[in-house]
């Protein structure tokens, strides 16, 4: 192959530096050029320098163009390049995000624009029309993808500037206020809602769990004192948890309570209950939809209880953490919800932790927080014996055949326990 090499050969036309060169990825060549206005590069050398710099990474794409996206590439390249390559990489909450936006708002907008001559003048009146009808925060999220394609796309040589970069976004609004039941009412709600979405919220509220982590919940991942996190499930789609802390193990309260949950289901889902089968199955077997849970189930009874109508699942693991702290040690709190880092702070992220006792009397004290009964006569919570326990399987039919051992989340091993003629477990 031959290999073809140009020189930087300047013109002054007064006002300007002109470069003149050839482009060998057309065919038949074309000529091209590249200008530097003299207010911004006074002298010949620096002009010269910079026409140098120009020319190697003309040299080279002359020379590889296979390496080099060409002029004509566009913002839909761009997007299936990503979706092919990279967004593979992303949790796919992410990706399914990064898909949407840009199938409903900038792959029409955008698509046949050449990335290389795509300004960000032209972004910021796209973006400026889009304020009326979304809100602030679906705007960024929009801006946000396609800053990271682009980002991507000039890691790749696509293009040598971001244009997505120095749009103006409009001010965040005020986040809506978090909603905090009281126990009474965390209590009210349970009482009142069917199942599933019950035994869901009781998961959340006393087990610390996420909603894609309760709905991607396996048989295999239940032991008698604890439950073992290593999965979550979005869209039907199952996936690692949202952090490596997020890997993790909750355990069951001392009164049974999270055990409840568990049995409920146990009893509804008679054809699914083989290790790997979900405990949130559907009538196919598939994970149930949360939206729906959401929508036909709390909802609907939180308006009829006149609890707040923004109240969602992960309020629910909002409250499980107020009631934490009200009982346990920050440490045991994060531990219990798998979160990173609290504060920040070194002692308290990396060598502090929680012993497991204490985890256990911290989600039993959440437990009789909402379902203990006070002493009346002390005047205080001294509890007796918990009643009004929401409606659970009553654990005759709970006798799963398999053990899940104590191990690090995501090793689980599963051993089948076989009974012998009189029944006892060998």
């Amino acid at each position: 192959m031959q290999i073809r090499h140009q020189r930087a050969q300047l013109q002054d036309l007064g006002s300007k530096w002109k470069l003149f060169y050839w482009d060998y990825t057309r065919t038949p060549r074309q000529r091209r050029t590249k200008c530097w206005s003299k207010s911004r590069v006074p002298s010949r050398r620096e002009a010269q320098r910079l026409g140098d710099e120009f020319m190697v990474r003309v040299n080279e794409r002359n020379n590889q163009p296979h390496l080099f996206a060409s002029d004509d590439e566009t913002v839909r390249a761009v997007y299936k390049k990503c979706k092919d390559l990279t967004w593979p990489q992303l949790k796919n909450s992410t990706r399914k995000q990064y898909e949407e936006n840009f199938k409903t708002y900038l792959l029409p907008e955008f698509g046949s624009s050449k990335v290389r001559k795509l300004t960000t003048m032209e972004i910021q009146e796209y973006f400026n029309t889009l304020s009326p009808n979304l809100s602030p925060k679906s705007i960024r999220l929009i801006h946000g993808t396609l800053r990271a394609a682009l980002n991507q796309g000039k890691a790749w040589g696509m293009l040598d500037r971001n244009p997505a970069v120095g749009v103006k976004l409009p001010r965040k609004r005020e986040v809506k206020p978090t909603v905090l039941l009281s126990p009474a009412d965390i209590r009210r709600m349970i009482e009142a809602v069917k199942e599933p979405a019950k035994s869901m919220i009781m998961l959340i509220v006393f087990a610390s769990m996420r909603p894609g982590e309760v709905l991607a919940l396996r048989w295999k991942d239940i032991s008698d004192d604890r439950i073992v996190i290593d999965e979550r499930v979005y869209d039907d789609e199952f996936d690692d948890v949202k952090t490596e802390a997020g890997k993790r193990e909750v355990p069951l309260d001392k009164h049974g309570v999270i055990l409840a949950a568990v049995q409920q289901m146990w009893a509804r889902n008679k054809e699914f209950r083989k290790p790997d089968d979900l405990v949130f199955a559907n009538k196919a077997g598939k994970p149930i939809d949360r939206h729906n849970l959401l929508n036909r189930y709390v909802k609907p009874v939180a308006e009829k209880l006149g609890l707040p109508k923004t109240l969602d699942f992960r309020s629910f693991r909002t409250m499980h953490a107020s009631l934490m702290r009200r009982f346990a040690r920050l440490e045991v709190a994060r531990d219990n919800m798998g979160h990173a880092g609290s504060t920040g702070s070194i002692t308290l992220d990396v060598y502090s932790k929680s012993w497991w006792d204490e985890r256990v009397e911290a989600v039993s004290s959440v437990v009789e927080a909402v379902f203990a009964e006070p002493d009346e006569k002390a005047n205080n919570r001294i509890v007796t014996p918990l009643k009004a326990l929401p409606d659970g399987g009553d654990g005759k039919e709970w006798e799963p055949f398999w053990e899940p051992q104590a191990v690090q989340p995501g090793q689980i091993s599963m051993e089948v326990i076989e009974k012998n003629g009189r029944g006892e477990r060998i």
